[in-house]
């Protein structure tokens, strides 16, 4: 039994598919980016000599779905990573990165071969960006000093001899790193032996305020505590 249609109808099947791959029978792919976290914007990823610009989500806490303009070819090899940032063995430092924050690639590797997999799907998390509270502690002599931020408190065993009169340095005040634009206050838990200290500095004065980029004076480094001997 002949099929007449059969032969026309198996031709176009395979136009169609060459089509829907690229043409000329290479198959094309689509690099997929979902992006969660971002609240700020300068997110800029890169790959292939292209860039794709990720804006924060107009509802906060979503994720955020772009594409890059070009697919890549089957057999192109693709990393992802924040433009212009350093990559030593797949890890990425730097780059073009949103204010305030850090994004890095998770769950899937954003390095591959196009066809590797059926589909191109990167994956970056983006976190707010945290800092120390460190600062000066002068006229430490007693032992047992422990200060708080918040409901963290943190054992300061400072030497005599790294006292701010005697070799001025910075040194830890609290154990937990503050985010970008979180609030923070430092106080005195427990008293060290014979002593009586007290905290100032940090944005309002008083061991407080609300935590700065690394960059900025008031949010990091000056915080004062001042021990005196009791009466």
């Amino acid at each position: 039994m002949k099929f007449p249609l059969a032969r026309p109808a198996l031709a176009l099947a395979i136009t169609l598919t060459l089509a829907s791959c690229g043409g000329g029978g290479k198959a094309t792919f689509p690099i997929n980016v979902m992006v969660s976290g971002l609240q700020y914007p300068g997110l800029v990823l890169s790959t292939n000599g292209q860039d794709l610009t990720i804006d924060p989500p107009a509802t906060p806490g979503a994720i955020v779905t772009a594409v890059f303009p070009n697919q890549l070819e089957y057999g192109q090899t693709y990393e992802v990573v924040p433009k212009g940032a350093t990559v030593v063995n797949h890890a990425a430092t730097g780059g073009a990165q949103p204010k305030h924050q850090n994004c890095s690639s998770t769950l899937f590797p954003p390095y591959g071969t196009a066809g590797q997999l059926a589909k191109i799907d990167i994956r970056f998390v983006c976190s707010i960006l945290a800092y120390p509270l460190t600062g000066k502690v002068v006229g430490l002599t007693g032992t047992g000093l422990v200060l708080a931020n918040g409901s963290t408190a943190a054992t300061v065993g400072v030497d005599p001899n790294l006292d701010a009169n005697k070799n001025p340095q910075d040194v830890p005040l609290a154990m937990n790193a503050v985010p970008y634009n979180t609030t923070y206050g430092v106080t005195v838990l427990t008293q060290p032996t014979g002593q009586t200290c007290t905290v100032t500095g940090g944005a309002n004065g008083t061991g407080g305020g609300t935590m700065d980029d690394a960059a900025e004076p008031d949010g990091v480094n000056n915080l004062v505590v001042t021990c005196v001997t009791s009466s």
